[in-house]
Order: C-alpha cells, then sequence, then structure tokens
C-alpha cells in the first residue's frame, strides 16, 4: 500500500511537471571541460551517422523473426523438439518461462496430445526452420545493437562494455541522457582533471554491465544511462550542496497557469542532496512497481543502479584517499597560467565545503589587489549564486558587461546579461547595471532584431532607474522597438513615460509621433485585446 500511494505521488508530480537538469550553479570552471563535451558530441555523431544502416538491419532483422514465428505458429508440432526449443530461447524467440509452460501444456494433455506433437515433426520442415534461425542469427550478427551492444544471453564480448554506452535507441533517449550528463559531468571533470574523469566515465560505462553479466536478459543493452548514473552517484557524494538547475514546463496545467496570468514554464534550483535521491527513490519505486504488477519494461533499472553505486563509491574512494587534493589539484594549477589561480583555488575549495562567507572574503581581498581580473570576478559571480546575493551579483555581473563593452565585444556583453538574467529566480528578476552599458545592451539587441526582448530590458531599465538622464532616451528606444515587435500596449506606456519626463525639444516630435502611431494601432484592435499592458511580469531569454 505505502508503494503504490509513494508511486502514485510520483507519476501525479512528474506526469504533471516535466523536470529537466540544465546544469548547475558551478557554472565557472577552471579550465574548458573537454572530455565532457567531446563524450557528447561522440554519442551525438554515432547516433546519426549509423540511423541510415540501423533502419535497414533493424527491418531484416524483424522481417527475419515475423517469418520464424510464422512457421512455429502455424507448426506447433516444432516445439516438441527440445533442440528446438533451445534455439529458440537462445535468439530471445521465446523465454525460458514459455518454454516450461509448454512443457508443462504437454505433461498436463497427456499421452496422446505429445504423440501428436511429436509425430508430425518432417525433414523438410525441420529444414525450413534452420534456414530461418540461420536467418535471425545473420540478422543479428549484422545489427548495431548486437554487434556493438552488450549482447543478450550471455553471448557478450568484451569491448561491448564500452561501446554500449555509445549507443541509443531514439532521439529522446539521447537527447535526455546528454542533458543529464551534462548538468553533473562537467564540474566533475573540474574537480578530477580530464584524464581521472574520463577513467571514471569508462569504469561507470563497464559497472552498469555487471548485472546483465550475472543475470543475462535476452536483448541487447545500449545507453549511456549506467555511466551517466554513475556521475550522479559521484555528484551527490562530491558536491552535494550544489544546486542543480532544473527547467520545468506542465502540459497538464498550461492553460491554467495561463488564466492565473503565470507562465508554465519556468527555472527552479535543487539541491543535489534533494534532487538525485529523488530521482533514484523514483526509479526503485517504479521498478518495483512493474515486478508487482507482472508489467513488462525496457529500462535498463540494474544498469541504472549498479552505475550509481559505483559512482557514489568511487566518491567516496577520492574523498577518503585525498587523491584530488594531493595529486590532482596541484598538476591542475600548474597547467593553469592566471596569477590569482592559487587565492581562487582557495577561495573555490571553501566554496564546495559549503564555505560562502570564507570564498567571499578571500575574493574580495583578491579583487582589490586585481581590479580588472576577469577570473576573480567570474569566482565572485558563483559565490553570490550559491547565496543568492542578487545585489553584489548585479555589481559583479555590471563589471563583467562592463570590460566587455569595453574590448568592444558586444556579443560577450550579452552573452553575460543573460546569465544575470537567468541567477534570478523566474518571481524575482531584478537586474541593475550601470544604465549606458544597459542602453548598449538594449540596442545590440535591436541589431539582432530581437526587438521584443530589447523593449522589455528597456523597460526594466526605466523601472531601475528611473532618476538618470538617460531615462527618457531609453523610453523613446524601448517604444519604438516595442512598437516593432507588435507589442503596441507596452510601446504606448513607453512613449508616454518618456513624455512624463518633460523631455528636451529634441525629443518631444519623436514621442509624440510614438505616440499617435501606437493609438491608431490600438483603435484597430478588437476590444478583448485592449487590455492594459502589466509591465516586469516577462523574462527575457537571448
Amino acid at each position: 500500500m505505502l508503494l503504490t500511494v509513494i508511486l502514485w505521488i510520483l507519476l501525479i508530480l512528474l506526469g504533471t511537471f516535466t523536470l529537466i537538469p540544465i546544469g548547475n550553479e558551478n557554472s565557472t570552471v577552471r579550465r574548458l571541460p573537454l572530455m565532457t563535451f567531446s563524450i557528447i558530441v561522440l554519442n551525438v555523431l554515432i547516433y546519426f551517422l549509423t540511423l541510415p544502416g540501423l533502419a535497414t538491419q533493424e527491418r531484416d532483422l524483424v522481417s527475419s523473426i515475423l517469418k520464424l514465428q510464422a512457421i512455429i505458429t502455424q507448426n506447433p508440432q516444432l516445439l516438441s523438439d527440445e533442440q528446438v526449443r533451445r534455439s529458440l530461447i537462445e535468439e530471445g524467440i521465446i523465454s525460458k518461462e514459455e518454454e516450461e509452460a509448454f512443457r508443462d501444456e504437454i505433461k498436463n494433455r497427456g499421452d496422446q496430445y505429445a504423440a501428436w506433437l511429436s509425430g508430425t515433426t518432417n525433414p523438410e520442415l525441420r529444414t525450413e526452420f534452420n534456414q530461418l534461425i540461420s536467418g535471425v542469427k545473420r540478422a543479428k550478427e549484422n545489427h548495431l545493437y548486437f554487434k556493438w551492444g552488450f549482447a543478450p544471453n550471455g553471448d557478450w564480448k568484451i569491448h561491448q562494455v564500452i561501446t554500449c554506452a555509445f549507443l541509443h535507441g531514439g532521439l529522446a533517449h539521447l537527447f535526455f541522457n546528454m542533458i543529464f550528463f551534462f548538468a553533473v559531468g562537467f564540474s566533475l571533470e573540474d574537480l578530477w582533471g580530464r584524464g581521472v574523469f574520463i577513467g571514471f566515465y569508462l569504469l561507470g560505462a563497464v559497472a552498469a554491465c555487471i548485472p546483465t553479466i550475472i543475470s543475462p536478459i535476452s536483448g541487447p543493452s545500449i545507453g549511456a544511462s549506467g555511466a551517466i548514473s554513475a556521475t550522479m552517484g559521484a555528484f551527490l557524494v562530491r558536491l552535494y550542496r550544489t544546486k542543480v538547475h532544473i527547467r520545468w514546463f506542465t502540459i497538464p496545467l498550461f492553460l491554467p497557469f495561463l488564466l492565473a496570468g503565470k507562465k508554465p514554464w519556468g527555472k527552479i534550483l535543487i539541491p543535489a542532496f534533494l534532487y538525485i535521491p529523488f530521482w533514484i527513490v523514483y526509479q526503485i519505486v517504479e521498478l518495483l512497481y512493474y515486478i508487482k504488477a507482472g508489467i513488462p519494461y525496457s529500462t535498463g533499472f540494474s544498469a541504472h543502479f549498479a552505475g550509481f553505486a559505483f559512482g557514489v563509491l568511487f566518491a567516496m574512494f577520492m574523498k577518503a584517499s585525498k587523491i584530488e587534493e594531493t595529486h590532482i589539484h596541484p598538476k591542475i594549477e600548474a597547467k593553469l597560467t592566471f596569477s590569482a589561480a592559487p587565492a581562487i583555488t582557495q577561495a573555490l575549495d571553501s566554496l564546495d565545503k559549503g564555505g560562502v562567507s570564507e570564498a567571499e572574503r578571500i575574493l574580495k581581498t583578491q579583487l582589490m589587489k586585481s581590479p580588472g581580473d576577469l577570473d576573480v570576478i567570474l569566482a565572485l559571480i558563483q559565490v553570490y549564486q550559491r547565496s543568492s546575493n542578487f545585489d553584489q551579483l548585479n555589481q559583479m555581473y555590471g563589471r563583467l558587461i562592463h570590460h566587455h563593452l569595453a574590448k568592444q565585444d558586444r556579443e560577450a556583453a550579452l552573452i553575460a546579461y543573460d546569465n544575470l538574467l537567468s541567477s534570478f529566480p523566474d518571481n524575482h528578476i531584478d537586474p541593475r547595471i550601470p544604465v549606458r552599458d544597459w542602453i548598449v545592451v538594449c540596442e545590440y539587441l535591436t541589431e539582432l532584431n530581437m526587438n521584443r526582448e530589447a523593449s522589455v530590458e528597456y523597460e526594466r531599465l526605466v523601472k531601475a532607474h528611473p532618476d538618470d538622464p538617460s531615462v527618457v532616451r531609453a523610453c523613446i528606444q524601448g517604444g519604438e522597438a516595442a512598437f516593432l515587435a507588435n507589442e503596441v500596449r507596452r510601446a504606448l506606456d513607453l512613449f508616454e513615460k518618456a513624455k512624463s519626463f518633460n523631455p528636451p525639444a529634441g525629443f518631444s516630435s519623436r514621442i509624440e509621433s510614438g505616440i499617435e502611431k501606437c493609438r491608431k494601432r490600438l483603435d484597430n484592435l478588437p476590444k478583448w485585446a485592449k487590455e492594459p499592458h502589466r509591465p516586469g511580469h516577462q523574462k527575457a531569454t537571448f
């Protein structure tokens, strides 16, 4: 009863809200996570490059199996031959349980039925059966999943414990595996180094195959989920305080959310010590339900559990042996070139252990010595994201954006500003950067024809800096961007706001022209579309 209640709660939650991990708050890494990106790219390339040939292989295999099943259905007497039954079990056409049920049926029906089965077999029929079973074997030998996946029935090859982790059974299978992997993989690679991380990942793939080696199944095993489960187990031990970025959306409640004036999607931060146990508990409950209900399943639960257990044990070993501190970190730091590496490393180590205040103190001291050091600024951004100190986040991102603009790199400035927006919860988006830099970012958005996004940011600028002399210009440019994006009510609000500031004569004609165009456009709208604009409830994404 308890299992059923828990399962239903989880099913209702996950059936109502789709949760997708897209990263974690440790967004600042010391080096490019080359191994993480390489694994993702390799999986994607293998999937798309093998897809055309796989379609032909799948068709040939299905056709040969259907022909074999047809002859068995039409000639059930073949099943009286023990060798025939053994061959069918080996090829996964029937299970051992089905074979046992057939033998029981022979016993229950008596000698006459057994005589009928054994007495009607003929050489031609047996020859045809042998040809068809050989056809199934050939189709499997040529099939990608049987050749490079973890082969069924104990007939596996040593290379398959690795290669099976780079094959996927569909686009959704590939996408969700890679998005889960990226969410945790790059942080572990940064902590353990590229060599240790890739070795750990491949060992995780091997560990995930152990349950299937002990208890073989009738079909090939493919997918990276076992190795990815290992990274999740390691992440739980090594970075259990770190918050995971979760994108959520709801289809069942899509209309109710819209009617309530809320977006049916968003982003939340969940600590790893809550999210990852939730994920593994759901796996366990789902498996137990399938077993209790007698429902067949294709998900590799045993691979998930084995990989997860390996990841936990590996991370515990790394922590207990202090290999990370005594060997890995010194080698990584020796390869880094920025002068503030010792202070930043010390601060990030403190942050990983939950010492937010200590990390902030070290980094602020370093920033006083080197005010323009981007690495220190990026590390402080990570500290303030961890502590949800939005005032300081605005300051640090403001410095970062100003640096990029001083280098004439508006694209980098825009990316930094978008990261600032993503740092806020959806119900409290309050960026505050210097007005002139903000206007440059908004102007760059209009150049990219992102007029709606530009108008939203102009509106935020006006709200954040109502007393700045540049606010009139921001209102006008925001109104013009909103009008081009067909956000007429927002445009009218911005033009009227500009007018309320008693603008200089040079701006007056531009404001009046904008107001007139907006009113004409609104007059042509139907009544239901003339609700007043309510600013401040949107989050632009670039």
